[in-house]
């Protein structure tokens, strides 16, 4: 099948990881859905096949989206990238609200679940992705990023409920990929927190890695693991 057959989901597709894989799966001939917070901030790229509303806060948000998808003619989903995210708390857990461990833990492995929930009726052909962006933060043990309980906690949540599909679902090719931290919002600001100047890596080096992962991947050779976007395996 080539890519002008293949249809690809993207949440958080208005800025960061999200524009530049919605961008760059454009510019490779896929149908591309995006999918944002709020449609008045939606990106305005030619070739664009559809733009829904997916808030990670708004748990019927994922229903509705896939119900207007079928309204709109797209009755299968070959990639869905779950990539929408926060990254807000630079906090020791001693001081760290629960307000902002519940809003971490609801938007990055909370809504997850409920997009590959409502996504799965379009997930139904052999080899179908779906894709979770996590963070080799979440890898809590082989390496330690101070002030990062909160956000590394619910990536690692959902990086277990990731792995899980994987055993539950052999027809999906489903595993978790590390971006890098890169020159994004959230990457300068975890590097601010840290006393660096700047991320240490690049979106524009790191992005064509993780497209190419993706494209490449299958579920013999990548399912139910975390890989860097240059596709290198991290420990488990």
């Amino acid at each position: 099948m080539s890519s002008a057959e293949k249809t690809v989901l993207i949440t958080g597709a208005n800025r960061g990881i999200g524009l530049g894989l919605t961008e760059s799966f454009v510019k490779k001939g896929y149908k591309v859905i995006a999918a944002v917070r709020d449609l008045s901030k939606a990106p305005s790229i030619e070739g664009l096949t559809a733009v829904v509303k997916i808030d990670a806060n708004e748990e019927s948000d994922p229903e509705k989206a896939i119900k207007e998808l079928k309204t709109k003619g797209v009755h299968h989903l070959d990639i869905v990238i779950a990539n929408a995210g926060i990254g807000q708390n630079s906090q020791p857990v001693r001081e760290a609200s629960l307000e902002s461990y519940d809003e971490h833990h609801r938007v990055n492995a909370r809504s997850v679940l409920v997009l590959f929930q409502k996504a799965y009726p379009l997930l139904q052909k052999e080899g179908s992705k779906f894709i979770v962006i996590s963070t080799g933060i979440s890898q809590n043990g082989f390496q330690h990023f101070p002030n990062t309980g909160v956000y590394g906690s619910s990536k690692a949540a959902v990086n277990f409920i990731t792995r899980q599909i994987h055993f539950e679902e052999p027809h999906l090719t489903t595993f978790m990929i590390s971006p890098g931290w890169v020159d994004t919002d959230m990457g300068n600001r975890g590097a601010t927190a840290a006393g660096l100047s700047e991320p240490p890596e690049k979106l524009s080096i790191t992005l064509p890695q993780m497209v190419d992962l993706i494209e490449k991947s299958d579920r013999e050779s990548r399912g139910g693991y975390m890989w860097n976007y240059d596709g290198e395996k991290w420990d488990w």
